[in-house]
């Protein structure tokens, strides 16, 4: 193997064989890069469905024994005391996000 040629000796090498008429492998101006189908612009992922937070009334068991909307925290605080008068057990308040327009919100039981 040679000493590595510096890009004067292989441009002179070049322009010598194109005098003589020797085609070179490629030309240097039209190189051409392997194309996708696609545009290159990703798909625009769904936007997710809009929440609103509700409370929830839980029994020890983590499990929702009635729900509230947002901004009636008193009535849902007033149904805990009301189930713990009747006797029914320890019970809890977290707040839940829910897909606006869900069936299941907003029961008073």
């Amino acid at each position: 193997m040679g000493r590595p040629l510096n890009r004067r000796d292989l441009r002179a090498a070049a322009e010598a064989a194109e005098a003589r008429g020797i085609p070179l492998g490629r030309d240097s101006g039209s190189r051409s890069r392997p194309r996708s189908d696609s545009s290159g612009l990703k798909p625009k992922p769904s936007a997710a469905p809009r929440m609103k937070i509700v409370w929830a009334v839980c029994d020890i068991g983590g499990r929702t024994v009635a729900k509230f909307d947002f901004p009636q925290k008193a009535e849902a605080e007033a149904k805990i005391a009301e189930l713990k008068a009747k006797g029914k057990g320890t019970h809890f308040l977290r707040s839940l996000k829910e897909p606006i327009g869900w069936a299941g919100t907003s029961s008073d039981d």
